[in-house]
């Protein structure tokens, strides 16, 4: 059969390469910001809706579960490029967050929920197509690296998007109701901020002037698809369903009488906290792996992890406080480090190797609901128990990577 050659490679100057990856990093600060909300509106969705914990949970897993798409978006990345699949990216959130102002306004849970799962439609074609970009804007040893940096800004995202709310609603507004408004104003205006942005993007004199060639392949098929792809999916999937039960649960656990019993304010600028070591760790990630091979620093990461994360199962009061809020810091590399060691580096199978590795964002929708299925049965502390075991699984998959001859770029 005849296949379509790959395109070649098209030069980009350092300053047009400059725009672009500063662009990049811009793409992911800004829908991080739209895509973390649903945690932070957890609380109003809850008692709107008059919802069971349970129940509430559905808006996490509607903005995750698209990532089972993410090995078809890799395939239509691999035709469309990466720029345009940005803008479309941006559309989508954009679309997302004027949908979810309706449905607050006008009362409806399904239309919440579907617009969450726009915003992760969204987020999934971010990822399969950014990523791969950002491994292409500089030198490969430095991939990692890169990958770090454009991952902590949605990390701080994180940080500002409880203090947003914070300015933006009035103290005195307590009553769901009352908040709704200023709720619906903020993604009217985040819509439209997105909309123009993915407008930007798409001109023809912005792609003048950002002109990268695509690195993915013209014709490639879910049978590309390698034993290395699916190790790395695995590991990625546990990697991300552990961290997502770290967040999901922190409040339960520091606002547990057994274990420490702070109260809902002090447990939710703890949790702030949290997040802003988790940018921290994103960010030193990022500058330490210049210096250090990222294997080597995602093997001292997790051993540390791995002591917070026998803390927390152990200890009681002040100390079971430090241990969950500094594992945080330390699984922060996690996702962006091992997506950088097993994205392959033929050209021709970046596309579908980055839509493979980015479906495993769909262990933040399975593997929390597992451990708290766990903590019904044996105890809340006690379910952290498998994420020991998780962490011990990917530093043996770190190890045995230390060797292997790095990939180069086309």
């Amino acid at each position: 059969m005849k296949t379509e050659p790959a395109q070649a490679t098209v030069p980009i100057s350092p300053s047009n390469m400059s725009v672009l990856l500063g662009l990049v990093y811009f793409i992911y600060f800004f829908c991080g910001l739209t895509q973390c909300f649903e945690s932070v509106l957890l609380p109003e969705i809850k008692d709107l809706f008059r919802l069971g914990y349970q129940q509430q949970m559905y808006t996490v897993f509607a903005k995750n579960i698209p990532f089972l798409a993410s090995p078809w978006i890799g395939l239509a990345a691999a035709r469309a490029g990466p720029r345009s699949c940005l803008a479309g990216a941006m559309v989508l959130y954009s679309l997302g967050a004027f949908s979810l102002a309706a449905a607050l306004s006008i009362g409806s849970y399904f239309i919440v929920l579907a617009s969450f799962f726009t915003i992760g439609l969204g987020f999934t074609v971010q990822m399969v197509a950014g990523n791969p970009l950002l491994r292409e804007l500089g030198p490969a040893e430095f991939t990692s690296s890169r990958m770090n940096l454009g991952n902590a800004l949605g990390a701080i995202a994180q940080i500002l998007a409880p203090a947003t709310l914070t300015v933006l609603i009035p103290a005195s507004a307590v009553a769901v109701g009352a908040r709704l408004p200023y709720m619906s104003r903020l993604f009217v205006a985040l819509g439209i901020a997105l909309g123009a942005i993915a407008l930007a993007v798409a001109l023809p004199s912005f792609a003048a002037r950002t002109r990268v060639t695509p690195p993915f392949a013209r014709r490639c098929t879910l049978m590309d698809i390698s034993g290395r792809q699916i190790l790395g999916f695995a590991v990625i999937f546990l990697s991300l369903g552990a961290e997502a039960s770290l967040f999901v649960m922190f409040r339960n656990y520091v606002e547990s009488r057994q274990i420490a019993g702070l109260l809902p304010h002090a447990s939710e600028r703890l949790l702030t906290l949290y997040f802003a070591l988790f940018a921290l760790g994103r960010l030193s990630g990022s500058w330490i792996q210049k210096r250090l091979p990222p294997e080597w620093n995602l093997l001292l990461y997790l051993s540390c992890a791995e002591a917070c994360l026998a803390g927390v199962v152990v200890l009681r009061g002040a100390m079971a406080l430090v241990a969950v809020t500094a594992v945080g810091f330390f699984v922060s590399i996690l996702f962006p480090t091992l997506y950088a060691m097993f994205l392959d580096g033929k050209p021709e199978q970046v596309g579908i190797s980055s839509g493979m590795l980015t479906m495993g964002f769909l262990g933040c929708a399975i593997v929390p609901v597992l451990q708290g299925h766990l903590a019904d049965g044996i105890g809340l502390q006690r379910s952290y128990l498998p994420g020991l075991a998780i962490y011990a699984l990917i530093g043996l998959v770190a190890a045995l990577q230390i060797h292997r001859p790095r990939p180069v770029q086309a």
